[in-house]
Protein backbone atom coordinates (compact mmCIF):
# COMPACT_ATOMS: atom_id res chain seq x y z
CA UNK A 1 0.00 0.00 0.00
CA UNK A 2 2.85 2.38 0.84
CA UNK A 3 4.42 1.82 -2.61
CA UNK A 4 1.11 2.58 -4.36
CA UNK A 5 0.92 5.89 -2.48
CA UNK A 6 4.48 6.71 -3.57
CA UNK A 7 3.66 5.81 -7.17
CA UNK A 8 0.51 7.92 -7.13
CA UNK A 9 2.38 10.88 -5.64
CA UNK A 10 5.10 10.54 -8.29
CA UNK A 11 2.55 10.46 -11.11
CA UNK A 12 0.74 13.51 -9.70
CA UNK A 13 4.02 15.43 -9.31
CA UNK A 14 5.02 14.56 -12.87
CA UNK A 15 1.64 15.71 -14.22
CA UNK A 16 1.94 18.94 -12.25
CA UNK A 17 5.39 19.69 -13.68
CA UNK A 18 4.33 18.89 -17.24
CA UNK A 19 1.15 20.92 -16.84
CA UNK A 20 2.97 24.07 -15.74
CA UNK A 21 5.30 23.98 -18.77
CA UNK A 22 8.43 22.78 -17.01
CA UNK A 23 11.15 21.54 -19.37
CA UNK A 24 14.54 20.14 -18.57
CA UNK A 25 17.44 22.38 -19.50
CA UNK A 26 18.75 21.56 -22.94
CA UNK A 27 15.44 20.01 -23.91
CA UNK A 28 14.51 22.76 -26.37
CA UNK A 29 12.39 21.94 -29.35
CA UNK A 30 12.60 24.03 -32.48
CA UNK A 31 9.57 25.51 -34.19
CA UNK A 32 8.05 23.25 -36.87
CA UNK A 33 9.28 25.67 -39.57
CA UNK A 34 12.86 24.99 -38.46
CA UNK A 35 12.66 21.18 -38.37
CA UNK A 36 14.57 21.12 -41.66
CA UNK A 37 17.40 23.61 -41.69
CA UNK A 38 20.39 24.28 -43.93
CA UNK A 39 23.50 25.26 -41.98
CA UNK A 40 26.08 27.37 -43.81
CA UNK A 41 29.50 28.26 -42.45
CA UNK A 42 33.04 26.96 -42.05
CA UNK A 43 32.20 23.27 -41.76
CA UNK A 44 35.77 22.44 -40.73
CA UNK A 45 35.65 24.54 -37.57
CA UNK A 46 34.91 23.21 -34.12
CA UNK A 47 32.27 25.90 -33.59
CA UNK A 48 30.35 24.86 -36.72
CA UNK A 49 30.33 21.24 -35.52
CA UNK A 50 29.10 22.34 -32.07
CA UNK A 51 26.22 24.32 -33.60
CA UNK A 52 25.32 21.43 -35.94
CA UNK A 53 25.28 18.94 -33.06
CA UNK A 54 23.24 21.28 -30.87
CA UNK A 55 20.69 21.84 -33.64
CA UNK A 56 20.33 18.12 -34.24
CA UNK A 57 19.88 17.53 -30.52
CA UNK A 58 17.09 20.14 -30.58
CA UNK A 59 15.33 18.18 -33.32
CA UNK A 60 16.53 19.84 -36.53
CA UNK A 61 17.33 17.82 -39.62
CA UNK A 62 20.28 19.43 -41.42
CA UNK A 63 19.79 19.53 -45.19
CA UNK A 64 21.70 21.01 -48.13
CA UNK A 65 21.24 24.76 -48.80
CA UNK A 66 19.47 24.30 -52.15
CA UNK A 67 16.56 22.28 -50.75
CA UNK A 68 14.22 25.22 -50.03
CA UNK A 69 14.64 24.89 -46.26
CA UNK A 70 15.46 27.89 -44.05
CA UNK A 71 19.16 28.76 -44.15
CA UNK A 72 21.13 29.47 -40.99
CA UNK A 73 24.44 31.18 -41.86
CA UNK A 74 27.19 31.49 -39.28
CA UNK A 75 29.67 34.27 -40.06
CA UNK A 76 32.09 36.52 -38.29
CA UNK A 77 33.32 34.07 -35.67
CA UNK A 78 36.09 35.76 -33.75
CA UNK A 79 38.10 35.70 -30.57
CA UNK A 80 40.13 38.59 -29.20
CA UNK A 81 42.17 39.14 -26.07
CA UNK A 82 42.91 42.57 -24.65
CA UNK A 83 44.85 43.63 -21.58
CA UNK A 84 42.47 44.38 -18.71
CA UNK A 85 44.96 45.31 -15.97
CA UNK A 86 48.70 45.82 -15.51
CA UNK A 87 51.11 45.78 -12.56
CA UNK A 88 53.55 48.49 -11.47
CA UNK A 89 56.15 47.26 -14.01
CA UNK A 90 53.53 47.66 -16.78
CA UNK A 91 53.30 43.90 -17.31
CA UNK A 92 49.88 42.44 -18.09
CA UNK A 93 48.18 40.84 -15.10
CA UNK A 94 44.70 40.17 -16.45
CA UNK A 95 43.25 39.77 -19.92
CA UNK A 96 39.71 40.20 -21.16
CA UNK A 97 38.73 37.62 -23.75
CA UNK A 98 35.85 38.31 -26.14
CA UNK A 99 34.18 35.70 -28.34
CA UNK A 100 31.58 36.77 -30.83
CA UNK A 101 29.72 35.60 -33.88
CA UNK A 102 26.96 36.75 -36.14
CA UNK A 103 24.36 34.47 -37.62
CA UNK A 104 21.52 35.06 -40.02
CA UNK A 105 18.33 33.17 -40.65
CA UNK A 106 16.84 33.27 -44.14
CA UNK A 107 13.29 31.92 -44.23
CA UNK A 108 11.45 31.44 -47.51
CA UNK A 109 9.07 34.37 -48.08
CA UNK A 110 10.41 36.20 -44.99
CA UNK A 111 12.98 38.93 -44.50
CA UNK A 112 16.47 38.02 -43.29
CA UNK A 113 16.91 38.05 -39.54
CA UNK A 114 20.35 38.93 -38.14
CA UNK A 115 21.53 37.97 -34.65
CA UNK A 116 24.73 38.54 -32.68
CA UNK A 117 26.17 36.42 -29.89
CA UNK A 118 28.98 37.82 -27.75
CA UNK A 119 30.65 36.53 -24.59
CA UNK A 120 33.25 38.29 -22.44
CA UNK A 121 35.43 36.50 -19.93
CA UNK A 122 38.57 37.48 -18.05
CA UNK A 123 41.58 35.44 -17.03
CA UNK A 124 44.81 36.05 -15.14
CA UNK A 125 48.18 36.00 -16.85
CA UNK A 126 50.41 33.55 -15.02
CA UNK A 127 53.71 34.14 -16.79
CA UNK A 128 55.52 31.90 -14.30
CA UNK A 129 53.13 29.10 -15.28
CA UNK A 130 52.93 29.61 -19.05
CA UNK A 131 51.66 26.10 -19.83
CA UNK A 132 48.86 26.32 -17.25
CA UNK A 133 47.92 29.78 -18.52
CA UNK A 134 47.68 28.60 -22.15
CA UNK A 135 45.55 25.63 -21.09
CA UNK A 136 43.25 27.96 -19.16
CA UNK A 137 42.89 30.18 -22.24
CA UNK A 138 42.09 27.17 -24.43
CA UNK A 139 39.47 25.88 -21.97
CA UNK A 140 37.95 29.34 -21.72
CA UNK A 141 37.71 29.58 -25.51
CA UNK A 142 36.08 26.12 -25.75
CA UNK A 143 33.60 27.06 -23.02
CA UNK A 144 32.64 30.26 -24.83
CA UNK A 145 32.13 28.31 -28.08
CA UNK A 146 29.82 25.83 -26.31
CA UNK A 147 27.84 28.65 -24.70
CA UNK A 148 27.54 30.48 -28.04
CA UNK A 149 26.26 27.32 -29.77
CA UNK A 150 23.64 26.90 -27.05
CA UNK A 151 22.72 30.60 -27.28
CA UNK A 152 22.12 30.25 -31.04
CA UNK A 153 19.63 27.42 -30.47
CA UNK A 154 17.94 29.34 -27.63
CA UNK A 155 17.51 32.38 -29.87
CA UNK A 156 16.05 30.20 -32.63
CA UNK A 157 13.62 28.73 -30.08
CA UNK A 158 12.29 32.20 -29.26
CA UNK A 159 11.30 32.91 -32.86
CA UNK A 160 7.69 32.67 -33.89
CA UNK A 161 6.47 32.48 -37.46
Amino acid sequence: MFTSIKATALVLLTLLLVGCGFQLRGGENLAPELRQLALVGDDKSQFYRLVAARLQRAGAELVSPGSGAPILSITGVGLSNTVASVNSQVAALEYASRFGTRFTLDMPDESRQVFNVTFNRSFLDKSAQALASSREQKQLHEQMEREAAEQIVRQLNRLSF
